[in-house]
């Protein structure tokens, strides 16, 4: 059996259709529909029940996808070894970012991306912490930038840098000060994000709203434009902002902050690809905010996004 043919059978039994799963190994269905029929006559047993709509994956099947992935990760790590010969990065990688993280790292690192990496595919896509967490233990993704920490088995957090949460003002507020304070803070309405994200309860934690109406939204940009039309106070993610505006006041020290941090399961082994986008985001990032002992790490509540 080959390396090719371990491929269809693992992008067969995710997409469960032979079209799609044909489409993602940019292949033409009836060579993966082939492949897949020789795979099986090697085996001597079926391993997708086609009667089925869509279609799934017998009971023994499963037993041979979960060691074709095993198998894949192994050749994959072979090429990796390869690599480390050569000048360039190359290969493929995929990346999930939190919506709070992506909407400015994202556009900061994408040129240099292109630039540095050339040979390098890389899928950037912004999803919920919880997505972003069950697609890299279904091996859909390869690596996430998430805040942490998590604590979750069989996955590693490398933290890249700490991001301090500043509050953004209404225009006219008269009680905004150099520093925030529980007491000017709490005088109004506190705008969070609405509950997939992790960012919300990380708010809620650092400002402790019981008694205050809090107004659920999905971006950060809506929020800001609620605030405003005068209709509250939120926080937001300090690298997302204009610290010159007057309207954007730090918390005082020790800040609160969020650990940005990679994370990736147990036996990820694109390091040399790693390293390298870590070197990209750090030189995007102030050195201030490398350093963990600076802030009050604030921590992740994953039962509630």
């Amino acid at each position: 059996m080959t390396i090719t043919q371990l491929r269809y059978l693992v992008a067969l039994d995710h997409h469960k259709s032979f079209a799609r799963a044909a489409e993602h190994c940019l292949v033409a269905q009836p060579t993966l529909s082939l492949q897949v029929q020789k795979a099986e006559q090697e085996l001597g047993f079926e391993l997708f029940d086609r009667r089925k709509n869509p279609i799934t994956t017998t009971k023994l099947g499963k037993a041979i996808i979960a060691q074709a992935k095993l198998t894949l990760r192994e050749a994959d790590k072979l090429f990796e070894i390869a690599e480390q010969v050569r000048d360039e990065v190359s290969g493929q990688i995929t990346v999930g970012i939190i919506p709070t993280v992506g909407n400015y790292l994202i556009p900061a690192i994408y040129q240099s991306l292109r630039i540095k990496l050339p040979k390098l595919q890389i899928q950037l896509s912004e999803l919920p912490t919880l997505t972003i967490l069950q697609k890299l233990e279904n091996e859909e993704l390869d690596l996430g930038i998430l805040a942490t920490p998590l604590r979750v088995p069989n996955i590693i957090e490398d933290p890249i840098y700490y991001e301090p949460f500043v509050a953004y003002y209404p225009e006219d507020a008269k009680n905004k000060g150099k520093t925030v304070t529980m007491q000017n803070i709490e005088k109004y309405p506190l705008l969070v994000l609405g509950e997939e994200h992790c960012f919300r309860h990380q708010s809620l934690k650092i400002c402790n709203h019981n008694s205050v109406a809090k107004i659920d939204s999905g971006s950060v940009e809506t929020l800001k434009r609620m605030v405003d039309l005068g209709i509250g106070v939120t926080l937001l993610p300090k690298l997302a902002v204009d610290m010159k505006s007057e309207r954007i006041v730090p918390f005082s020290s020790p800040e609160p902050a969020r650990e940005i941090s990679f994370v990736y399961k147990k036996g990820f082994y694109k390091s040399r690809i790693l390293s390298k986008l870590s070197e990209i985001i750090l030189a995007e990032i102030p050195k201030e905010l490398r350093k963990k002992e600076n802030f009050k790490v604030i921590g992740i509540s994953l039962e509630k996004g």
